[in-house]
């Protein structure tokens, strides 16, 4: 099944961009082509083609305007905007397969990996095929973001009691996205589904503005949706990851892939 790959990239990503896709294209299995969203649109990157962020229906400003409402508070905008893009990719970036695999820019993967599982069913025709999509479970587990999910839409809970759908990486259909999009504008009645995102995180009215919360998670909502009503073309696997903060070159090769946070 073929699928194209998305990287968002922001500023603090730029030092080690090339070496990912490097990375990604050696060990990511089956895919088409990687598409980098940049917020500099003159970045030069082999294997891949940069996609001006300025291009999606909303900007950096229109997710600033929100939180400055409170205090003026500012440290996450490009987090949300972020998460906004990877959601987005399949209905703006030009030519994009359906089917798009997210990677954040700080992945590394260190094996072969692939995205998809054949399963067969036997029913009253006889066999049938279908491919099932690999989601990689976390164990991260932050309550705000399943509040978040539920002020979205009152059917959406975390799914399961151990698993978290954040492990920085996802594969997202364009057709399952847009219904869940439109799902979550008819609930509210009004607005498109990117101002209703932003509009319904409520956990930096906690915090002064120079706290760094989280108040929403792109992978929580899609995964704990694709569970709930589509089970059936989700399988839930585990690689061997972590989130570290060691130089490219120090990674464990006994993972399949390491997330190499800046912030770290």
């Amino acid at each position: 099944m073929d699928f194209d790959i998305v990287i968002p990239l922001g500023p603090n990503e730029v030092k080690n961009i090339q070496k990912q896709i490097d990375h990604v294209s050696k060990f990511v299995q089956g895919f088409r082509r990687i598409f980098v969203i940049s917020y500099d649109a003159d970045i030069i990157l082999n294997g891949c083609s940069v996609i001006n962020e300025n291009i999606f229906p909303f900007k950096m400003q229109d997710v600033a305007k929100y939180f400055a409402k409170h205090q003026g508070k500012c440290n996450r905008n490009g987090w949300y905007f972020q998460q906004l893009l990877k959601l987005y990719a399949g209905q703006v970036v030009p030519n994009i397969l359906p089917d798009y695999l997210v990677i954040d820019a700080d992945v590394f993967f260190l094996k072969p990996v692939s995205f998809y599982n054949k399963v067969k069913m036997m029913d009253s025709s006889g066999t049938k095929e279908y491919m099932e999509t690999f989601f990689t479970v976390g164990l991260e587990y932050h309550v705000p973001y399943f509040e978040h999910i539920h002020r979205l839409h009152p059917s959406l809970k975390k799914e399961f009691n151990t698993y978290s759908g954040i492990s920085h990486h996802m594969m997202f259909s364009t057709f399952y996205l847009k219904e869940m999009m439109t799902m979550i504008e008819n609930f509210h009645g009004s607005g498109l589904f990117w101002q209703i995102f932003i509009e319904s995180v409520k956990e930096h009215l906690k915090y002064s503005p120079s706290n760094l919360e989280s108040g929403a998670s792109e992978y929580e909502l899609y995964f704990n949706y694709m569970i709930q009503y589509h089970p059936d073309l989700v399988h839930i696997r585990q690689l061997k990851w972590q989130n570290v903060s060691c130089k490219i070159e120090s990674f464990d090769l006994d993972l399949d892939y390491v997330s190499l946070c800046w912030y770290m």
